[in-house]
Order: C-alpha cells, then sequence, then structure tokens
C-alpha cells in the first residue's frame, strides 16, 4: 500500500507526465519487480501454510515413536 506514495512528487511528475499521482502511474509502467515482489510474498505464504501442516502432521506421539526407532518419515497432504 505503501509503494505508490511517492508517485505523486514532482521528480514522478517529470518523468510520468502531469496526471501521475498516488495509485495513478501517468505514462509510466510497473517493471517485472513489483510483480516479482508479489510473487515472492504469495509463495512466502504458501510456503508458511505447508510447513504447518507438516508440523501438525509429524507432531504425535505414534510419530516420535517411529522417529526414535529409526523409521525414515515422508509427510503427505
Amino acid at each position: 500500500m505503501l509503494y505508490p506514495a511517492g508517485w505523486g512528487s514532482q521528480k514522478v511528475q517529470d518523468y510520468c507526465g502531469h496526471d501521475a499521482s498516488p495509485y495513478k502511474v501517468g505514462e509510466c509502467s510497473l517493471g517485472w519487480a513489483f510483480y516479482t515482489a508479489i510473487g515472492g510474498t504469495v509463495l512466502t505464504f504458501i510456503c508458511a501454510v505447508l510447513s504447518a501442516q507438516a508440523e501438525i502432521a509429524t507432531s504425535s506421539d505414534r510419530v516420535q515413536e517411529e522417529i526414535e526407532e529409526g523409521k525414515s518419515l515422508i509427510c503427505l497432504l
């Protein structure tokens, strides 16, 4: 939400035209880095959800006993 806060500055208006303001890019466009950052944020949340599911799947007493016996575990959703 803070990303476009500086779009109304004089320097941005010089580059992108007088129509540039917060949430209006004027004649400029968003680059690939912006979309890559959004994608990275979404993937981070997905990884957090998957790791929470893996923790739940391996936190039972029966699983702990199998780990202590030396068995290998494979997490499946």
